[in-house]
């Protein structure tokens, strides 16, 4: 049986999620090294300045391309009896999810007989139950894996994601809202792996109104009521990070001024006692 004065502050399971271009892989780059990406976006080449800016080992970053979901799942597995990396990078959430639906369908495909081929529109295989049940099933035990090699080997887990807009209207109260949700194929799935989440980080591009300007990039710490977010560490409402890392600048000095916090010390209230009336008392009262 464990106690909270075993909880390791120095290892974050940690999403973030924005729309595409405001720095998400960026600031996964920030973190402790040496790190292992499982990279499904294939963009690795986008890391290439902010590593040169920071002075970031390349030897340090590891990385696969991976197109289907077997191949990465074998990489984590092996992952968990050996783990030589401080941050592991799921990048990301979205391509991973299209690798697993597409190995059924791949697997529909090569199957004998026309009916285990799967819905065809247009001549094109398309995803149905079948492929986002078993999109489930994989993240489930992607989740699995990851919080394990957490909890043994004291890593760092950042899984990335992007967002898409979405609105919702309510006839009976005549109200609207607006949110974003993470782009998987089924959406009661992006629900499950926010909720397993320690921090979620929500990335933002501001513009700038003046010609030629570089936008102003930051991350929410908590939820706006449009787009949810969380951490338990003392940061800002708000980071407005644009080219500094988040790890040295924000997240670690987060992590030390929560563990030498001082405890707030818990005083119980006494009530106060009442005497019993004795005899003689009564007496003369009477």
């Amino acid at each position: 049986m464990a106690t909270m004065n075993e909880v390791d502050l120095l290892s974050l399971f940690t999403m973030m999620k924005g729309e595409p271009g405001t720095r998400k892989s960026t600031c996964a780059l920030s973190y402790p090294t040496p790190q292992y990406w499982v990279s499904t976006d294939k963009k690795m080449k986008a890391l290439v300045k902010p590593m040169k800016n920071w002075g970031v080992n390349p030897r340090e970053i590891h990385y696969d391309d991976y197109s289907d979901w077997d191949k990465p799942k074998a990489k984590i597995e092996s992952l968990q009896v050996t783990c030589p990396f401080k941050t592991i990078i799921i990048d990301s959430i979205t391509s991973i999810g299209d690798n697993m639906t597409g190995q059924v369908k791949k697997a529909k495909k090569f199957a004998k007989g026309d009916e285990a081929k799967g819905k065809m529109i247009g001549g094109i295989q398309v995803s149905g139950l079948e492929e986002f049940n078993a999109e489930s099933s994989a993240f489930q035990e992607l989740i699995a894996m990851l919080k394990d090699i957490q909890s043994f080997h004291h890593v760092n887990i950042i899984m990335i994601a992007h967002v898409i807009g979405i609105r919702k209207d309510n006839d009976a109260n005549k109200l609207t809202h607006h949110s974003r949700r993470i782009v998987t194929g089924a959406e009661q799935i992006s629900a499950k792996l926010a909720s397993y989440m320690e921090e979620t980080y929500h990335f933002n591009v501001e513009p700038s109104f003046e010609a030629d300007a570089e936008g102003g990039y930051s991350l929410l710490t908590v939820h706006t009521g449009n787009d949810y977010a969380r951490t338990s560490l003392p940061l800002p409402s708000k980071i407005n990070f644009n080219n500094d890392p988040l790890y040295d600048k924000w997240i670690r000095p987060g992590i030390e001024n929560l563990k030498n916090q001082t405890p707030i010390q818990r005083t119980i209230p006494t009530q106060p006692t009442q005497e019993k009336p004795n005899a003689s008392s009564f007496i003369q009262s009477t």
